[in-house]
């Protein structure tokens, strides 16, 4: 159970008198939490019991609104303004989240569209704040940020991977893909804004794309739209939502959970991709120098090779 979900187990007797609504709820325990109603809204669309759309919708009856602190501050204003646009009068609204996680600067977000911001509680190397937010007009535009890429038009929300810019990483892939004759079907996991996904597609390639990621899947869904392109995007949690085999698994993987740096997920998806590859399959992906992936890519693959790399990054191919 995350320190955050203790600090609010300390006011158990308040929430239970209230119709409840947590956002960016991705720790199982807030489930238990005691509350009149208790509706939960999480960005990670693979956790069960939340609420299926990607910017959280707030029920009729909800008259307090918890939200755990988002790693970005850019998601964090998103969160705000969509609540501020769906209410007619002041919501009773509680940010938490750690000390060191910049709860700070949320508090001061909070503040900017907020009455009456008041530090409730402080345990755990956590903190809680209450405010009472402010009814105002939304607009999605006003969030999203479109930028061109090779004649590509892409679109990204807060929260996505890289948001409103190409990543170094996925630079260097692009480039060599660029170099490629690529052909058949490409699964595209951790899809971000769809800058790969539509990349592939406009080469005519047959795509899936997929991302754990609610606001990705949207984002990648508008992207292809605002180019005229076609590909099948499915949200879920690296395979989990795909069926089939596919020519080749193209990826820019994660290497961060939340604010903290894995290589667990990276590993998983090298390990698992043979199943997913036909014969003569490839797995192309981009990572980081430095991280072990050359270890596990020998593992799970018969021929493994460096197709690029520079100080930062290196772009592996591996052949089923």
């Amino acid at each position: 159970m995350e320190n955050t979900t203790r600090l609010l187990q300390r006011h158990e007797a308040t929430l239970a008198d209230h119709h409840v609504l947590i956002v960016e709820a991705d720790d199982a325990g807030l489930a238990s939490l005691p509350a009149r109603s208790l509706q939960l809204h999480s960005d990670d669309s693979s956790l069960p019991g939340r609420q299926p759309d990607w910017l959280p919708v707030l029920p009729e009856e909800a008259d307090l609104v918890v939200i755990i602190l988002p790693k970005s501050r850019d998601r964090l204003r998103l969160i705000l303004a969509s609540l501020a646009g769906q209410i007619s009068q002041p919501l009773l609204v509680w940010l938490v989240g750690p000390t060191g996680g910049g709860i700070k600067g949320g508090a001061t977000d909070l503040a900017s569209c907020a009455d009456t911001v008041i530090a409730e509680d402080s345990a755990r190397h956590c903190k809680l704040f209450s405010a009472r937010l402010r009814p105002a007009a939304f607009s999605l535009d006003s969030q999203r940020r479109q930028w061109g890429f090779d004649g590509l038009q892409i679109v990204s929300y807060p929260g996505v991977f890289s948001h409103g810019r190409l990543d170094d990483g996925s630079a260097l892939l692009l480039e060599v893909l660029a170099q490629k004759k690529l052909s058949g079907s490409a699964l595209d996991i951790g899809c971000g804004a769809g800058v790969l996904s539509a990349t592939l597609a406009r080469a005519e390639l047959t795509v899936t794309a997929v991302d754990v990621s609610a606001t990705a899947v949207a984002a990648t869904g508008e992207t292809l739209h605002a180019n005229g392109l076609q590909a099948h995007v499915l949200a879920g949690d690296l395979y989990e939502p795909v069926t089939g085999r596919f020519d080749q698994i193209i990826t820019n993987p994660p290497f961060h959970d939340g604010l903290q740096r894995t290589t667990t997920i990276s590993e998983q998806l090298i390990m698992q991709a043979p199943r997913y590859l036909k014969d003569g399959g490839r797995l192309i992906l981009v990572a980081n120098q430095g991280l072990p992936y050359e270890v596990w890519l020998n593992k799970a693959f018969s021929r493994v090779e460096v197709l690029a790399e520079n100080r930062r990054f290196r772009v592996w191919q591996a052949y089923r």
